[in-house]
């Protein structure tokens, strides 16, 4: 592949080597967004309330609708429809509480985001928030969860984890972590099928020489969250990655632009989050961000980041600047 020399100013993404930026010809470029929260609560019968609900609906009527307003994940997702990115991966958290008319709704914010050949989605502990991901109206997102028809790893389950999507050059696994928890607990699990399915099937693709893109809600790791927030099985997950190896680990949950690296055989795996779509939040406005992914030799990625954020929340995009993953 050539390498040029890029101009000040250019927008190509780049890896830094000393002084110089070296073009890198991106392949395939792949956005990221996570916790959207950009649904309205509300009830269609007594059947869906429980106690965590209950608070949780006291929590979204004091501070979680000033916190996490639709208005602004409309603007994000606006911007990142307009920069025509090959793929969106959604780690999770479409709604508050998991709320039947939730749900729904959210299909059309998936929708708003691309056909679902074009999205891929993994859930997150709100959209389990006191119920079984397997309930019926779950099949409004079940085109933007499934598989690839034939891939390897499908299960005939109802949330059929691990997932297996090819596009291009790039390998998108799905891991589902939400499950429902008790009042005051927003932890995540696995589970032993999914980590009993998933070393194979990252050495399949390694052998493929497909660039591995991990999804999960929770992060693996636990350099971002509180005991109460944490991913249960993320050491197992961790040890199973170091050892099968991944390119990529894309998660939610933290609400913030995380960063972290579980450390492999074949070097660092970097495990990146991402601010909550919605978010109004000063601190860490909604954002969304967009990985550039090319081929290195040898059968390896270079693969460079840019964050976009919302400025001082009611201003336009910005970009944030990118790096050499």
């Amino acid at each position: 592949m050539p390498i040029r020399i890029l101009e000040s100013g250019s927008q190509r993404p780049a890896r830094i080597i000393g002084r110089y930026a070296l073009e890198v010809a991106a392949l395939f470029r792949l956005a990221h967004v996570s916790d959207l929260h950009a649904t309205r609560v509300r009830f269609s019968g007594l059947a869906e309330l429980n106690a965590k609900r209950a608070l949780g609906w006291l929590s979204w009527q004091v501070r979680r609708r000033r916190k996490y307003r639709p208005e602004i994940a409309a603007r994000v997702i606006d911007d990142l429809v307009a920069s025509a990115p090959d793929h969106v991966a959604v780690t999770g958290d479409l709604t508050h509480m998991g709320l039947d008319a939730e749900v729904a709704e959210a299909a059309a914010w998936l929708a708003r985001l691309g056909p679902p050949e074009r999205v891929t989605l993994v859930p997150g502990n709100h959209d389990a928030y006191g119920a079984r991901l397997d309930h019926a109206c779950m099949d409004a997102w079940r085109p933007y969860l499934n598989s690839d028809q034939g891939a390897r790893g499908a299960t005939r389950a109802a949330a059929p984890f691990p997932s297996l999507r090819v596009r291009g050059p790039v390998a998108l696994v799905g891991l589902s972590s939400a499950v429902p928890t008790p009042v005051h607990l927003a932890t995540g699990r696995v589970g032993e099928a999914q980590l009993a399915a998933l070393p194979d099937l990252l050495r399949d693709l390694a052998a493929r020489k497909l660039c591995r893109v991990v999804l999960v809600h929770h992060p693996p790791t636990r350099a971002h969250v509180s005991w109460r927030r944490r991913l249960e099985d993320g050491p197992a997950l961790c040890r199973i990655l170091a050892r099968a190896g991944a390119e990529l680990v894309l998660h939610g949950h933290t609400h913030r632009a995380a960063r972290d690296a579980i450390a492999s055989a074949h070097g660092p795996i970097p495990v990146l989050g991402v601010p909550a779509t919605s978010s109004a939040v000063r601190a860490r406005p909604g954002a969304y961000q967009v990985f550039s992914i090319a081929e290195r030799g040898a059968g390896g990625y270079a693969i460079s980041r840019e964050l976009r954020e919302i400025s001082g929340v009611s201003g336009p995009l910005r970009s944030l600047g990118s790096e050499s993953l």
